[in-house]
């Protein structure tokens, strides 16, 4: 379980670094794995939905290791400390190098009604350094308003989207927010809320790999949508849910179900 002091943290500053205890094993066979797929000149990963040369979309579904970190039952606990409610992990998303990727909050890609019921988790596979542009997050960024396009001011349409990062960019500068980075070991991991702004940092050593998976979550209780999809009305959907026992819940769990 975690401490309140690890809870309160993550609460001011919307994400928490923490050590997974996935086994070594787990991750160095998932690179091995994986090494035949990426770059330019990789094979093509089959049977997801989406794959390049550093990117494998939803790889859980043809590889077990890559499911079970994302059902990971020491993830799982952490999350169910810091919402109160089951996570339900319905993507991952597996990296070989850093992305450089601009600013954003995952809401505007996942959003959920009630607002913030959803998380990302990136763990990593190596020891992360700054050469390798590890991600970058905006400590307490999570605390303001709802950031989509429509909030904005912006049709909630993904041809917007360069001035939704433009938008980002100006309000980091007029909010004064300063960076932190994921300088990490391996098999830590970092959890951070939906509304938080973070990206990829600049990668110095492009000789370097930053091989490391995330993996997105809803919250039991969730409606999940799409704000780039709801052009004329909210987008909502279904995920296709990472499917996981759930934990047989201790004795104390059992007797206060008894009284609800």
């Amino acid at each position: 379980m975690l401490s309140t002091q690890q809870i309160n943290k993550f609460n001011e500053d919307g994400y928490l670094i923490f050590d997974t205890q996935i086994p070594e094993l787990i991750l160095d066979s998932i690179s091995e794995r994986l090494q035949p797929y990426w770059g330019h000149d990789g094979k093509k990963f089959e049977g997801v939905p989406y794959a390049d040369f550093n990117r494998i979309q939803d790889g859980w579904r043809v590889d077990k290791d890559i499911k079970t970190i994302a059902t990971f039952p020491a993830i799982l606990a952490v999350l169910k400390d810091l919402y109160g409610r089951q996570p339900k992990p319905f993507q991952t998303l597996n990296f070989y190098k850093g992305t450089e990727q601009k600013i954003h909050s995952d809401s505007i890609h996942f959003n959920s009604e009630p607002f913030g019921l959803m998380c990302g988790v990136w763990v990593a596979f190596e020891d992360i350094s700054m050469e390798q542009g590890p991600l970058l997050y905006y400590p307490g960024s999570q605390k303001l308003p709802e950031m989509n396009f429509e909030q904005m001011g912006l049709e909630p349409d993904y041809k917007n989207y360069p001035q939704y990062e433009a938008y980002l960019e100006q309000l980091i500068v007029d909010q004064a927010l300063q960076p932190s980075y994921g300088v990490m070991k391996k098999g830590q991991a970092v959890i951070w809320a939906a509304n938080l702004l973070h990206g990829g940092s600049k990668q110095t050593n492009k000789a370097l790999t930053r091989q490391s998976q995330v993996t997105h979550y809803y919250f039991k209780g969730a409606n999940p949508w799409r704000p780039g999809h709801s052009q004329d009305k909210r987008a909502y959907f279904t995920p296709e849910w990472i499917p996981y026992d759930l934990p047989k819940p201790s004795l104390s769990e059992r007797i206060r179900s008894w009284f609800k």
